[in-house]
């Protein structure tokens, strides 16, 4: 796979195109499995592209943002480099305020949004470490994309029978821990970004936070 395509004076990345395609992908996948009408289906797939579109956004001000005094003295390398993990932190952040001011107004609504979004962000993960295997170009492991296929048949099989919420736990906890396993021997990503072992333990921590709250609202 080349590295980036050239179209008149765009210089187009290669992983951003394959990191798009997936999600798209992922979107497809989830409208195929939805347990929702087609009318709720549609609003959640409506609340997922916007915030992957606002994802991307924060994506570009977590790279200002960390190289901020490099920015101001020359902005052009900063937009043209690549994000690294440090933005993506600063975007997963911002984006969890995002979801609470914007998408989710209740504990109810978050968890719907974080239902599609995972199946979403399942099925991406897994196309774009796949496509990236075939083509020899990623650090992605079978074990990681076993992980990735257990969870999207746990999500499948078990919809109907769980709740949204036991899903949303199950899911989270599940993926940090495994990827917390996994960098044990080797070096973990999300995408083509390679993050801390204390991600990991956040979002396992996060989910347990979530799980508990979820608990008091329905007291």
């Amino acid at each position: 796979m080349p590295s980036a395509w050239l179209i008149g004076p765009l210089v187009i990345k290669s992983e951003l195109v394959l990191l798009i395609g997936s999600f798209l992908l992922g979107i497809v996948f989830f409208r195929f499995i939805s347990p929702y009408s087609k009318l709720e289906t549609k609003k959640r797939i409506d609340k997922i592209m916007n915030l992957f579109i606002m994802f991307v956004v924060f994506l570009w001000l977590g790279k200002i943002i960390t190289n901020l005094s490099t920015f101001i003295n020359d902005p052009l390398p900063i937009l043209a480099y690549p994000s690294d993990s440090k933005a993506f932190y600063v975007a997963v952040a911002l984006s969890i305020v995002y979801v609470k001011l914007k998408l989710a107004k209740d504990y109810n609504q978050a968890m719907d949004v974080l239902y599609a979004w995972l199946i979403v962000f399942f099925t991406a993960s897994f196309v774009y470490g796949f496509v990236q295997m075939i083509f020899g170009a990623a650090v992605f492991s079978w074990q990681y994309l076993g992980l990735i296929v257990l969870l999207l048949i746990l999500f499948i099989l078990q919809q109907d029978k769980l709740s949204k919420e036991n899903l949303v736990f199950t899911g989270l906890l599940s993926w940090s821990i495994g990827q917390w396993l996994l960098a044990i021997f080797s070096r973990t990503t999300v995408f083509q970004f390679n993050l801390s072992h204390w991600f990991y333990a956040v979002v396992l921590v996060g989910s347990v936070i979530l799980t508990i709250y979820g608990k008091k609202v329905k007291q």
